[in-house]
């Protein structure tokens, strides 16, 4: 399995909107310990959507990359957002 360009791109998206998406659902009511959690939901959720959009095959090996994929960019965002909070 290679990454091609367009999944590179929609990581690297998925990796700067992730934090802005933990910071709304904070102000929101989240409570801060769930930070790290819901950046990597958020990103699952985003992978899921960006390869549905790309009208790819919803078979269990896409599923699993996505998945895959949106853990690794949910704490890459979540790195991130911590970085700047503490920079």
């Amino acid at each position: 399995m290679t990454m091609d360009t367009v999944e590179l791109v929609t990581g690297v998206s998925i990796t700067i909107v992730t934090p802005a998406l933990v910071e709304i659902a904070k102000q929101l009511g989240l409570p801060v310990r769930f930070a790290g959690l819901a950046a990597i939901v958020c990103a699952i959720v985003l992978m899921l959507l960006g390869g549905i959009a790309r009208d790819e095959s919803l078979s269990l090996p896409t599923l699993a990359s996505w998945c895959l994929a949106g853990l690794v960019y949910g704490l890459a965002a979540a790195g991130l957002y911590s970085q700047t909070k503490s920079g």
